[in-house]
């Protein structure tokens, strides 16, 4: 299957690109007013999209295999979110982010792990992120402009990372930006627990971990530019 590598990859970041432009889009029309399912129904159409592009090299063995199918199930519990009230969305929303992992931890054990199964699960998070800032921005007496940073600053990076072409193409992998992600989603599903009474307590924890998670996004990049320059001897 080593041949099918350059395809998926290069299939990948077509639809990363077109799907990062389009999400942005919608994220900008419905944060001015339009209607949420708005979001959902791009992801959905986009997600669909992706698996349709790819199908024979969603695992190595061709087969879309019981982790993506996980994976899957999580993204139609991510779009159905708009539907329901807060403290509704934060209970559904803690089992969809406690599932995530267990995917992987799915593939590895079948031997399905690849390449398509990691960038599956990695965009249904960023995805994940996005709707819950959209809905916090929503909610009346919610959240400033602010809370759409973070939904956005996956969008955004890959965006840069078409048009600045850093040296070094690919994004490094870190298990502590994971772990940012994780008290970031956390966090801003508290927010939804809390709505509306401790509301102002949880606002700080939001923008706290917002920041730290820009943050997490600036390392990275920095660490894409810095990875590329010679090493002095001596």
């Amino acid at each position: 299957m080593t041949s099918d590598r350059p395809s998926l990859q290069a299939e990948l970041l077509r639809w990363s690109e077109g799907h990062a432009a389009a999400t942005v889009a919608v994220a900008f029309a419905v944060a001015a007013g339009w209607p949420l399912w708005l979001v959902s129904a791009c992801g959905a159409v986009s997600f669909a999209f992706l698996i349709r592009r790819c199908r024979g090299l969603w695992t190595p063995a061709g087969r879309f295999g019981p982790a993506n199918a996980l994976t899957l199930a999580r993204l139609a519990g991510v779009l159905a979110l708009p539907l329901l009230a807060p403290m509704q969305l934060a209970w559904v929303g803690a089992i969809l982010l406690a599932l995530d992992g267990v995917d992987g931890w799915i593939a590895r054990r079948n031997g399905h792990d690849g390449e398509f199964g990691e960038f599956f699960d990695k965009e249904s998070d960023a995805f994940f992120l996005l709707l819950l800032c959209l809905m916090l921005y929503r909610l009346p007496a919610g959240f400033g402009a602010w809370i759409l940073v973070p939904g956005l600053l996956r969008y955004l990076f890959v965006l840069y990372l078409k048009f600045a072409r850093p040296p070094s193409p690919k994004e490094p992998r870190s298990a502590g930006a994971g772990w940012v992600f994780v008290l970031t989603m956390a966090a801003l599903l508290a927010c939804f627990a809390g709505y509306p009474d401790r509301l102002q307590l949880l606002r700080p924890l939001a923008a706290a971990m917002s920041l730290i998670l820009a943050l997490s996004f600036a390392r990275s990049l920095y660490r894409m530019y810095r990875g590329s320059r010679p090493r002095v001897a001596g």
